[in-house]
């Protein structure tokens, strides 16, 4: 079986009547056959937004399709349709059919206007009699302009009128300025009063229209005036205008069928065949009911009350974050779906990975980032290939789909792409979606900046609260946090400390380093400072070299004195690293009984007070001569916890007084001995609970206990039996 095949389609412009209906053409056409489309809109052409805008077009996977149609006619810009065809020249290796009368590379389909344009010039020479016409057309370069004028010339020469074209031509350019020029030279009476003026589009007809009358000139009574492409504003202008509707969707089928052969090599005949009318209002003298041409077949006022009445803008313009943002876009989509098409047509949000960074020159010069992020209404996303273009969840149909993309950016920057997929409908879009897709637009370009603004504020807060150099709270923070600290302490039923640090003789480092090098320290000391403390602490500078930690433990714990001693061990081996003289760190500690008594006006002098007990706590030469058999000695206590300890063998082991050992074991770990050594043999204890299937009898043994005083240790010290402690783990 082969796969069914798919076509892409580049149109701008899609709220055009005349755009909207060869989409229709094109994609039923396309859907009698089997064959699924890709839709990509491009309405809008300002300088500003191209960059965003053609993002889609690098987005596009031609190996994913297998023809393409290409309706440079929709953009009102010329300059634009040509660079878009530039690209597809350059990129497109897939055929390719231009809705259009020029000959190019592409294969060019067009309808019979110059013999529409003769019928209208007819209608006004034989019922209304006309003698003196005058063909108001578009650019005298532009190949539409010269094949109306030429259908104007052959009515002309049937009815044996001699044609001057200075006397019955003039080049406008399709707008209303050129209609309103002519009204002038007309009143001026520069120009003659022609009996008819035969316009090449309806935007001129409907713009000379209201130009005559502002000069006094009345329509039809003074002259008549016609139109083509029988848009809505012909028909509900006073007076109504006449014109020529074309069968802008059999166009669209024309062209599926060109594409469908370039795709198969088999001749395709279109499954329907129309052709356009001509619509004679009272603009020419006429006075049949006026046609609306199947104009209302989307219920726009029903459109406009919903879009009124959502709020869209203030809705989306209020979201502060993205999920909800999202939540709130989703909700709103029936601003533009119709309910008749309920169950049959899905969208999907998909944004850039780092849509809302400041950087954005990759997406801004060459398409999106590699993968997309599929927005979900319940909050989060799924990522998928740019590559797929279609997001992974959108179901298979056996029905051919119409899938909609549609650029979503604000000026050169492009935030992603809104896809909208109708199941086995050719007439879904409408006016509306491409309002939804600026409002959305807009609304993540409000979010972006807020963001921006949200960040860069909290940047500066934390510049008065941050301490510049190491990045810790400053001390004047202390009132604030602490507050907020306490009470969390106090829900976790644990014990406050503060522990103050001093780092000595900072200044000799700045003398024989340069300031440099005592700064580099100084970041590196915080950062091993926020390392270390992971257990809720709070980490703060509060002077050139010292610092303040708040704590919590709980009660049978010691866990500040071991904070302090791998402090030690991870400042003393990082100055070790860098070769340099080694400054010692002193401490100072300030326990739950003393904080408890503070209040918020003494909290800040208490901490002076803590800074300079740890300034003056400082370690004798005796301390610094026996740190190294001290650091020894208390890693063989904690790798042999089994072995019988206690102060006085330790003390002989350093050949010193036990009195001697115990005061400087202290000072060196922030615990005495004795506590040091139950300690190691109940980290041991806890290590064989947890890793091994020994008995307690066992463990005990191993930790150098018996049962009964293991038991008893390991309560005291963990707030729960071995048992319980295994069984919860």
């Amino acid at each position: 079986m082969t796969e069914p095949k798919r076509i892409g389609i580049i149109i701008g412009k899609i709220y055009k009547t005349a755009n909207r209906k060869q989409l229709a053409g094109i994609l039923e056409e396309a859907f009698s056959r089997n064959i699924s489309v890709r839709i990509f809109i491009m309405h809008e052409e300002h300088q500003q937004t191209r960059i965003g805008k053609e993002s889609l077009l690098h987005m596009m996977q031609f190996s994913r399709l297998d023809g393409l149609v290409f309706v440079p006619y929709s953009f009102g810009s010329k300059e634009y349709g040509d660079e878009i065809e530039r690209f597809l020249l350059e990129n497109c290796p897939k055929p390719v059919v231009r809705i259009g009368i020029e000959h190019k590379p592409f294969v060019p389909v067009w309808y019979h206007d110059r013999a529409e344009m003769a019928e209208i010039t007819r209608h006004l020479i034989q019922v209304h009699h006309c003698r003196n016409l005058l063909c108001l057309t578009g650019q005298a370069e532009n190949p539409v302009s010269l094949e109306r004028l030429a259908g104007f010339q052959e009515a002309l020469a049937e009815a044996r009128i001699p044609y001057e074209e200075e006397k019955n031509a003039v080049y406008g350019d399709f707008y209303l300025y050129s209609a309103q020029k002519l009204a002038q030279e007309f009143a001026d009476k520069t120009r003659p009063l022609p009996d008819a003026v035969v316009c090449a589009n309806d935007l001129m007809a409907v713009s000379l229209c209201d130009a005559l009358r502002n000069h006094e000139i009345a329509v039809p009574d003074d002259v008549l005036v016609t139109g083509y492409d029988g848009v809505l504003e012909s028909a509900l202008h006073l007076p109504p205008v006449t014109t020529y509707a074309p069968s802008w969707e059999q166009l669209g089928r024309n062209a599926m069928c060109q594409l469908y052969e370039l795709m198969t090599g088999k001749s395709l005949v279109s499954s329907k065949s129309e052709t356009g009318r001509l619509l004679c209002r009272e603009s020419c003298g006429c006075h049949h009911p006026p046609h609306l041409s199947g104009e209302l077949d989307f219920n726009y006022p029903r459109l406009e009350e919903n879009y009124i009445d959502s709020s869209l803008s203030v809705r989306l313009l209020s979201c502060t974050t993205l999920e909800e943002f999202v939540r709130a876009m989703y909700d709103l989509n029936f601003v533009f779906f119709d309910p008749e098409y309920y169950d049959r047509e899905r969208y999907a949000l998909c944004l850039c990975e780092n849509w809302n960074e400041e950087s954005h020159h990759v997406r801004t010069h060459g398409g999106y980032s590699e993968k997309m992020m599929r927005m979900h209404y319940t909050g989060g996303y799924t990522l998928f290939p740019t590559a797929e273009m279609i997001p992974p969840d959108f179901r298979k149909s056996e029905q051919p789909t119409a899938t909609f993309f549609s650029a979503l950016y604000f000026q050169d920057r492009c935030f992603g792409y809104a896809v909208l997929q109708y199941t086995g409908i050719a007439d879904g879009i409408n006016p509306y979606y491409l309002r939804f897709c600026r409002e959305v637009s807009n609304a993540l370009e409000f979010l972006r900046v807020r963001n921006q603004l949200q960040s860069l504020a909290y940047h500066d807060y934390l510049s008065q609260v941050r301490d510049n150099l190491t990045g810790l709270y400053k001390l004047s923070q202390l009132p604030h946090i602490w507050k907020d600290y306490l009470e969390d302490v106090r829900t976790r039923n644990e014990k406050c400390f503060w522990i103050a640090l001093h780092i000595g003789g900072l200044y000799r480092l700045a003398e024989i380093g340069g300031a440099l090098r005592k700064d580099k320290l100084l970041v590196a000391f915080a950062e091993y400072l926020q390392n270390v403390c992971s257990y809720h602490e709070k980490c703060l500078r509060a002077g050139e070299s010292d610092f303040l930690i708040l704590g919590s433990e709980p009660d049978f714990s010691k866990y500040h004195n071991l904070l302090i001693q791998n402090l030690r061990d991870h400042f003393e081996q990082y100055q070790r690293s860098q070769k340099q003289i080694i400054l010692p760190l002193q401490s100072a500690v300030l326990t739950d009984a003393e904080i408890s008594i503070l209040t918020e006006e003494t909290l800040t002098t208490a901490a002076a007070a803590l800074m300079t007990r740890a300034l003056n706590n400082k370690a004798t030469y005796s301390e610094l001569l026996h740190y190294k058999d001290l650091k020894k000695l208390r890693q063989q206590i904690y790798q042999n916890p089994e072995q019988e300890w206690s102060a006085g063998i330790c003390a002989n082991r350093l050949n010193i007084s036990s009195s001697y050992f115990c005061k400087i074991y202290q000072r060196a770990f922030g615990m005495t001995c004795a506590y040091d050594i139950r300690r190691a043999k109940m980290e041991h204890g806890k290590y064989l609970l947890l890793h091994t299937a020994d008995t307690l009898q066992e463990i005990s043994r191993k930790c150098g206990y018996d049962y009964s005083h293991f038991m008893r240790t390991f309560r005291k010290f963990y707030g729960m039996t071995p048992t319980e402690y295994r069984r919860g783990k």
